[in-house]
């Protein structure tokens, strides 16, 4: 090799080589070695969820850390701090969304119905929360797998997980005590047993009175929910629930007592298929109501009892984006009847029990129009026979949503058919309150409704802010007009006592969510007008629902701190709702002859209510977690008026007042363990 070709050769050698290194050093600049990295994000803990078809998800484990009324954080009565869900005052039950009447809402476990939630007081409903994972809450039944109802939905869920060991709670408190223990059975098979019992006249008793009449009250609860899978796909759950309420009151005044004994009976059996794009259920049910309303006056007694069952099956087959289904419902009726003894009033308003089938099929299919924006569109066809009589119906239902992982929107409308209605002479927490079918005097019941809705995550996702607006026109509305003296004086017919007449409801909400961190909760106000016209009360204009409430703000909060204590508050402020006042109360004969305003002309004092509560938990050695729970319903000692009436005094004289609750307010204390 020559001397020239050896040197380039290693000018060759010596520019690869750089070539070389320089690319090493690219490489190694591109290349950053870091010791650790830490992702900062909040985390999404708040216990209530918005789902993408207009539903609230509320998880059950997030009770505690309510303040507990009466030792309880009652679901149902939590329910009513969300917005577009009515308020409620003492004595008063019920749930009144978006400004429905209460029989205008479905209720239910894993979809069974149940016709009476409420135990006296409106405080406690027959729902034991540790018994359930999740409460469903839909503002607007507008999917047409709903069933056939004017108004919202609420829903218990149990759920299909098989704990890997025995678990249960306990609380133990000054006028109800409950316990829930799960039992897994095997690998595949799991067994939830809760049971519940209250005994508030044993301390609180001298206290339970109402001008000086004494209120008696007990109940009790169970529930039982069998579950075994038998593999991933498949599952089949027994549901069980039996409760119990009796209660009672004495009126002076009048020389009568009053008696009421109701309850619940539901059992169940559900299949459940889930196979990813192909999904079914199937359930047969059977679920019974009944009470037995007693009115004593010296030595007159009345007797109003009456009860419903339902015998059902409800199905779904969903396929990619179509829903099917299908509903059958046996309904076996007895309105409220009349018994007398020792009246000069010997009519016997017997009503006739009332039998009807209800059958209903659905079908609905969701196309996806871009990325984030769907739609769905179905129809729910249903027929209701009872005797002679049958009507028929087809309700149209139309949702369009936009939704990513910071913003959901949706807009709807729905038709919906209702064939059962409920009435009666008072909500006031006893079961005075019946059921009754769509027959030939009484038209089914349907209602127009619209829905927009709107939420978004604010800047750092900690909040969340939600706006909600409704309208509905109601048709064939039904109210009972007349008292309990009537079955004194005048022969007993239901018919009589019914008028019918159309509504409208409309409002919107807003409702501020902070739903991450130490400190969590909600700030909602709500507008809500429901308007009534019966031409049969003679005004022929527009009046406001006995159970309207324009103006309501709720709020909810909770603080756990990092040790053993964590502490809750809630506030409520609402519009009085309307009654009828008299322009004048004369006593003729031994008799209070009155004279009446506008109907529901009035309205009582501003509803306001603040009530806070404290937890200390601690764990043992066996890492159970206990704790106790002290809570102030009313802290502020507020007096909040019911309802107005006419009170005989001791001079003989009477006076026209509104009642309030028997205590100014109501502290309780509890204790709870977890293991």
């Amino acid at each position: 090799m020559s001397r020239l070709t050896k040197r380039l050769t290693l000018v060759l050698l010596l520019v690869f080589t750089g070539v070389t290194a320089f690319a090493q050093d690219s490489v190694n600049i591109r290349s950053i070695l870091l010791d650790s990295l830490v992702v900062k994000g909040n985390r999404y803990s708040s216990p209530i969820k918005e789902t993408g078809d207009g539903a609230i998800l509320w998880d059950m484990g997030k009770m505690d850390d309510l303040p507990k009324i009466l030792g309880n954080a009652d679901p149902v009565h939590y329910t009513q701090m969300l917005p577009g869900i009515g308020t409620n005052a003492e004595y008063q039950s019920g749930i009144h969304v978006q400004g429905c009447d209460n029989s205008h809402n479905y209720v239910s476990v894993n979809g069974v119905p149940i016709y009476n939630v409420n135990h006296l007081l409106g405080f406690f409903s027959i729902f034991n929360a540790s018994h359930f994972s999740t409460l469903n809450i839909r503002k607007s039944l507008s999917a047409v797998s709903s069933p056939n109802r004017l108004g919202g939905g609420l829903d218990m869920q149990s759920g299909e997980v098989i704990p890997e060991k025995t678990a249960g709670e306990l609380a133990v408190g000054l006028i109800s005590s409950q316990g829930t223990i799960k039992i897994p059975l095997n690998m595949k098979t799991a067994l939830t047993l809760s049971l519940r019992g209250a005994y508030i006249n044993l301390l609180y008793g001298k206290w339970l009175k109402a001008d000086d009449n004494q209120v008696e009250y007990s109940f009790s609860d169970c529930n039982l929910t069998l579950v075994h899978t038998f593999d991933k796909r498949n599952s089949l759950t027994f549901d069980f629930y039996a409760g119990n309420d009796n209660g009672g009151y004495g009126e002076a005044s009048y020389l009568s007592d009053t008696k009421a004994v109701w309850g619940n009976v539901m059992g169940a059996v559900h299949w459940n298929y889930n196979g990813g794009q192909l999904s079914t259920g199937h359930s047969l049910y059977v679920t019974n109501y009944h009470n037995k309303f007693e009115l004593l006056m010296q030595e007159l007694q009345y007797r109003l009892p009456s009860n419903i069952t339902d015998v059902g099956y409800k199905g779904f087959v969903r396929i990619g984006g179509w829903n099917f289904g299908a509903d059958v419902i046996l309904h076996s009726i007895q309105p409220q009847s009349l018994e007398v003894e020792n009246s000069f009033n010997v009519s016997m308003g017997m009503t006739p029990r009332q039998h009807s089938l209800e059958t209903s099929a659905f079908a609905d299919y969701t196309l996806m129009l871009c990325r984030n924006l769907s739609m769905k569109i179905g129809a729910r066809g249903s027929i209701y026979t009872i005797s002679d009589t049958k009507f028929g119906s087809v309700d149209p239902s139309f949702m369009i949503q936009y939704g990513n992982s910071n913003v959901m929107f949706s807009a709807s409308y729905c038709l919906r058919h209702q064939y059962l209605f409920q009435t009666g002479f008072s909500n006031a927490g006893l079961p005075t309150e019946f059921w009754m079918s769509s027959n030939g005097k009484h038209r089914p019941q349907y209602a127009h409704g619209c829905n927009l809705s709107a939420s978004t995550y604010l800047p750092g996702r900690r909040f969340r802010l939600s706006v909600e607006m409704f309208f509905k026109r109601l048709y064939h509305q039904v109210e009972y007009q007349g008292n309990i003296l009537d079955f004194v004086n005048t022969e007993y017919n239901i018919d009589n006592s019914l008028i019918h007449g159309n509504g409208n409801n409309c409002g919107f909400s807003v409702m501020l969510n902070k739903c991450a961190g130490r400190l969590q909760g909600w700030v909602a106000y709500s507008y809500t007008r429901a308007r009534r016209q019966f031409e049969e009360l003679g005004t022929g204009s527009k009046y406001s629902a006995s159970h309207e409430r324009p103006h309501e703000i709720n709020s909810i909060f909770t603080y756990n701190t990092p040790g053993h204590w964590s502490y809750g508050a809630n506030l409520v402020f609402a519009s009085g709702t309307p009654f009828t006042a008299p322009t004048s109360i004369e006593f003729i004969n031994g008799n209070v002859v009155s004279q009446y305003g506008s109907y529901n002309g009035n309205r009582l004092k501003p509803y306001f209510r603040i009530d806070v509560s404290v937890n200390y938990k601690w764990k043992n050695r066996r890492g159970n977690e206990h704790g106790l729970n002290l809570s102030l319903y009313n802290v502020t000692c507020r007096s909040n008026d019911i309802f107005y009436r006419v009170k005989f005094r001791k001079d003989k004289y009477f006076a026209y007042r509104p009642l309030s609750f028997v205590l100014p307010i109501l502290p309780s204390i509890s204790y709870f363990c977890k293991f």
